[in-house]
């Protein structure tokens, strides 16, 4: 085929997208054909897709796409460590968000205000659409 390859930027824009479109599937596919075309995911587009599934209530091929990542010898940085707390956070799963701040000292990242925030527990009554204190808004930031 003739014309203009897509690179690394243009693949993270497409799956960036899927995710904000609710197609974390699609995202997937997308960041596959990715790495088909010999072309190597950086930190913003691994961040993306774990993003993507954790927006889909996907925490555990959340959490694979981040050992992956790692294997691939791609570091993650603090957003990275947010979103996947966050989606742990929506699936109720608070201890493996907590886990989380554990991984990110011994990767040399101090835990921030906002990661912290996602861990707030939420009161019985509160539905994930709902604000904890800030944990909830937290995360939508962390996804926009």
């Amino acid at each position: 085929q003739q014309g203009i390859r897509p690179d690394e930027m243009t693949y993270r824009i497409l799956v960036n997208a899927l995710g904000l479109a609710s197609r974390s599937e699609k995202a997937l596919e997308v960041f596959q054909q990715m790495q088909r075309q010999g072309i190597r995911p950086n930190t913003v587009t691994y961040t993306a897709l774990i993003n993507a599934l954790g927006k889909a209530n996907q925490p555990d091929k959340a959490n694979e796409v981040f050992l992956l990542m790692q294997q691939q010898g791609v570091r993650p940085d603090s957003i990275t460590f947010l979103v996947l707390m966050c989606a742990f956070r929506r699936s109720r799963q608070l201890h493996r968000a907590e886990s989380l701040l554990a991984v990110m000292t011994s990767h040399g990242i101090k835990p921030e205000k906002v990661h912290f925030g996602v861990l707030r527990r939420q009161r019985p009554a509160e539905t994930d659409s709902t604000p904890s204190g800030n944990a909830a808004g937290e995360c939508r930031q962390a996804s926009d």
